[in-house]
């Protein structure tokens, strides 16, 4: 019984599946199938029922699921308790982000730990905010960035980054700013689906101000804001986006950016973790890591 043979079983446990553990541990199918069928032969039990579309635990399976996660999780806990003598850290971060953090924020957050603690893997996964709240839930990542809260009850969130949202334009419309809302209702409008946190943060600062979605002429909607800032730029129409996610575009002069009346407030993006599922010692230690300040103050 091995390490990496534990950690294949209980990636096939979370997913229900051997192609999605295979994903997540970057590993092909057939090694992982190769790694449960060597744990069934070592205790001579079977670990999965095989059902059409996912696999279930068998009773032996739901037990082995249990101590797997105990072992893994110590062996954690001892390499970071030996890391100041070995200079060695061991551990692998399973993030779920939505759009916004996951392009703009994840990556240098990322890097930066890692140049602190060189051992350490990440797995990122990209979902709009719900997604990623549904994740956690799930127990299928150790740590969410999000633009908005669900599940306040089964999650815990930790404010990272504050920003406002800006509106975007075509680069070749040049309005007077602040704007408001209610000067801009013949205009074409595209926003993020349902789902994103961006929007809806929007309709619920719209709505505070006595405004509705459904007053704007929106034409489309996109999955990501990468497309809607490329679909504002061809001339689509307008949007309002977070104001880290312009930035790239606005000082590339590709579109115009605009503070809006209606939106003064800022809006928080967090870092979320189920509240019932215990962390690894990396995991909490990226989780301080992100907390505003803490870069600074150790001058990282």
């Amino acid at each position: 019984m091995q390490f990496h043979q534990l950690m294949a079983f209980v990636k096939v446990a979370e997913h229900q599946s051997f192609s999605k553990a295979a994903d997540s541990l970057f590993l092909s199918q057939s090694t992982v199938s190769t790694h449960i069928n060597s744990l069934e032969k070592y205790f001579g039990q079977k670990l999965f029922d095989r059902l059409s579309k996912r696999v279930t635990l068998t009773p032996f399976g739901q037990r082995l699921y249990y101590w797997s996660k105990e072992i893994l999780n110590i062996k954690e806990k001892a390499m970071w308790d030996l890391k100041d003598w070995t200079g060695k850290t061991v551990g692998t971060i399973n993030i779920a982000a939505s759009t916004v953090p996951n392009q703009y924020m994840v990556p240098a957050l990322i890097a930066n730990f890692i140049k602190r603690f060189p051992g350490t893997n990440f797995t990122v996964t990209q979902k709009d905010s719900l997604g990623v709240a549904d994740i956690l839930v799930n127990g299928e990542a150790d740590i969410g960035m999000l633009g908005e809260v669900f599940y306040a009850d089964k999650l815990e969130f930790i404010p990272i980054h504050e920003e406002k949202m800006v509106l975007i334009t075509p680069a070749n419309i040049k309005l007077d700013t602040p704007v408001s809302i209610t000067s801009l209702l013949d205009n074409n409008f595209i926003f993020r689906k349902p789902g994103s946190g961006t929007q809806a943060f929007i309709e619920k600062v719209l709505h505070s101000s006595g405004l509705e979605l459904s007053l704007l002429k929106v034409i489309g909607y996109f999955d990501n804001v990468q497309s809607i800032k490329q679909g504002v730029k061809e001339g689509m129409g307008f949007s309002i986006i977070s104001e880290i996610a312009a930035r790239d575009y606005a000082k590339s002069k590709l579109i115009n950016t605009y503070e809006i009346l209606e939106m003064p407030a800022t809006r928080n993006f967090y870092i979320a973790y189920n509240k019932t599922k215990t962390l690894s010692p990396i995991n909490l230690e990226f989780i301080k890591f992100c907390k505003p300040g803490y870069q600074e103050a150790h001058k990282i």
